[in-house]
């Protein structure tokens, strides 16, 4: 569904993406994870064409570079992790501007952007929220409803920047549930995290990243283990099975 090849990102002479080369197929769900400073915003920002880079970005073998930013809007959402919080604008407001790829100059939402907007809130369980103000929301609210408002932009691909940071561990399951179910209806998800056992649990796929560069690629068994993790965080740890679903878990030493 969508190519990466040799990404390259800088930041005035600062090279933050070395030679990304990676795919992501339909309906597949990818954590991103790798320590501060890896380059996973940059790499997701990129590949939402939010940034210049070097290189080639393909979904659905077209190139983004050559297309328009309300077709690039249309086969990829993003939910960024800096949204401002203090908007004024209800959830159904809030949701309404996933439309904007659809809508031509001077146009406003019409019954199928309306419909399609409650649509996404109930897929993400914030239906009753519609008329809430943003500002008033707690953490994980907000986040269901900026999650509504990337499904409604209808897009094939949902891109989001650590979607469980600030949230306790009720509200950060229910997003990763959320997530794979997306993915399991058919919207491939990549999210960057910090919480490998959460991305293990949830992922198909876990891409580290380290310094700009690919460090491991592969299912959570295959990439998940002391060694790896150790050479990508500089931390030594003991990784276990899940005793119900078998995923790897990962114990930090004392």
């Amino acid at each position: 569904m969508i190519r990466v090849e040799n990404l390259e990102v800088y930041y005035e002479a600062l090279k933050v993406l070395r030679g990304v080369c990676v795919e992501f197929g339909r309906g597949s769900f990818v954590g991103i994870l790798g320590p501060n400073g890896a380059g996973k915003t940059t790499f997701l920002r990129a590949m939402a064409s939010l940034i210049g880079f070097e290189g080639r970005v393909e979904v659905f073998e077209r190139n983004i570079r050559k297309l328009p930013r309300r077709e690039v809007a249309r086969l990829i959402s993003m939910v960024p992790q800096d949204f401002q919080m203090d908007l004024e604008f209800s959830a159904m407001e809030m949701v309404l501007m996933g439309r904007y790829p659809y809508l031509g100059p001077f146009k406003f939402d019409g019954k199928k952007d309306y419909e399609i907007a409650l649509g996404s809130l109930k897929k993400t369980n914030s239906a009753h929220l519609r008329h809430r103000r943003f500002k008033k929301m707690s953490s994980g609210e907000r986040q269901r409803v900026l999650i509504a408002m990337a499904l409604a932009q209808e897009a094939k691909m949902m891109l989001l920047d650590e979607p469980t940071s600030n949230l306790d561990l009720h509200h950060s399951v229910e997003i990763m549930r959320l997530l794979r179910k997306l993915a399991d209806e058919g919207i491939t998800v990549v999210a960057s995290m910090h919480n490998i056992n959460l991305a293990s649990l949830y992922c198909d796929r876990i891409v580290l990243l380290k310094k700009g560069r690919i460090a491991g690629d592969g299912s959570p068994e295959d990439v998940l283990n002391s060694v790896t993790i150790k050479e990508v965080y500089g931390i030594d740890v003991v990784v276990n099975e899940h005793p119900v679903t078998g995923k790897p878990q990962v114990f930090l030493l004392p």
